[in-house]
């Protein structure tokens, strides 16, 4: 039946009355299609910028054992792995990555998905009931809320790293539901700063509660063996049978996918469950060979995370002596909040024509009124690019 062309108009009408709303909020969102340069930074319109935007914080997606590994991937198996993982894109270097990952994570399985987002989405829905009750911190990653709604479990959200906060909340639903989840991640991606872990597994075990953690911006840089926050905890300890741990391939580990780690049988379940799992195709070969060796590399030579974690001190340390709002950060993920979206854009866009690639983060990515620069370090960058960025910086803010 033919739809009446009045209908159609309405629906376009009503589709950009939204996006005029979008755009005079100043909210709308683009794109900008750049080339990657060797040396880490990108060329945008043939201008070369200092990229303080990537999350390839270890500088590996460049590294010539990561592309050697890619490159005999591609030639055995060819570019995409052509199927679901239950049907047959499941290859030999899938399950060895997962092993890898097992092992160096100190779990007993993992599993690996296509995407960090489909991981925290597969990983959550496919484990929490619809009767279970998810306390979630309020300033987690869209991947993790959306995989907390998308169970059907009631939600509630407890105050950014508020453990008093959590702990009421849990008293005040004792009783009412099947089962206590916790959720959180342990690096914040707009603030860079740390899930207090300790205290999160201390109450899943008073109220005996699952707690389950995202390490994406942490695995590959933070802790003693660059496996996360979660290294604060024994790798021989029992607090693996409490925690579930999530965790990505695409930013330290310079490739593409996530990954979860926890006991064999919530594996088993979980890839029995996890519709972002069983219903996508499974992970390339390539980006799998490239995340195996990235692996290998992190547990051979701290040299470049050591350097990430210097840069970033001394970039948050001159970055507060001018005066400027950085707020809690204490990690590679540095903001610069001013609070007003179109002073941030102003300034971003400053900053891009004296060559720096620094994105500017408005609502609903974060708060109202808490736009912001929000600046990556990697091991791309040196104390000369650091400074410089500070000196243009300054230039623009005094322009202002």
């Amino acid at each position: 039946m033919k739809i009446p062309d009045s209908q159609s108009v309405d629906h376009l009408n009503s589709i950009q009355h939204e996006l005029d709303f979008i755009t005079n909020a100043g909210l709308n969102r683009f794109r900008r299609a750049l080339n990657f340069c060797p040396d880490g930074s990108v060329l945008y319109r043939n201008k070369k910028l200092v990229n303080f935007a990537s999350n390839d914080y270890l500088a590996f997606s460049k590294h010539p054992a990561v592309l050697h590994s890619a490159r005999r991937a591609l030639n055995s198996y060819g570019v995409g792995s052509g199927a679901s993982p239950l049907v047959s894109g499941y290859t030999k270097l899938h399950r060895a990555l997962e092993r890898d990952i097992a092992h160096w994570e100190g779990f007993d399985d993992a599993l690996v998905f296509s995407s960090g987002f489909a991981a925290n989405l597969g990983t959550i829905s496919s484990l929490v009931h619809p009767k279970d009750l998810i306390l979630s911190d309020s300033l987690n990653h869209a991947s993790i809320i959306d995989g907390c709604r998308f169970s059907r479990a009631t939600l509630r959200f407890f105050k950014h790293k508020d453990c008093d906060h959590l702990q009421n909340l849990i008293f005040r639903n004792q009783g009412k539901f099947r089962k206590l989840w916790i959720v959180s991640d342990t690096l914040f991606s707009m603030d860079g700063d740390f899930a207090p872990i300790e205290k999160l597994y201390e109450l899943s075990l008073k109220n005996d509660a699952m707690l389950i953690l995202d390490e994406a911006h942490a695995t590959g840089v933070m802790g003693d063996a660059a496996r996360g926050l979660t290294d604060v905890f024994s790798i021989d300890s029992d607090w693996k049978s409490r925690i579930i741990k999530l965790g990505t391939l695409s930013k330290a580990l310079a490739s593409q996918g996530g990954f979860v780690c926890a006991n064999k049988k919530i594996i088993k379940l979980i890839k029995n469950k996890a519709r972002s799992y069983i219903f996508s195709t499974a992970l390339s070969p390539v980006c799998v060979a490239a995340a195996r060796t990235a692996i290998k590399l992190i547990n051979k030579d701290d040299t470049r995370r050591d350097l990430v974690i210097s840069l970033s001190n001394y970039l948050r340390k001159n970055l507060v002596e001018m005066g400027l709002d950085i707020g809690p950060s204490e990690s590679h993920i540095i903001p610069v909040i001013f609070g007003n979206t179109e002073k941030t854009m102003r300034i971003a866009k400053h900053l891009l024509e004296l060559g720096f690639l620094v994105p500017p983060i408005r609502p609903p990515s974060v708060p109202v009124n808490s736009s912001r620069l929000r600046i990556s370090v990697t091991a791309f960058h040196t104390y000369d690019l650091i400074n410089d960025f500070l000196l243009k910086l300054k230039v623009v803010l005094c322009q202002l």
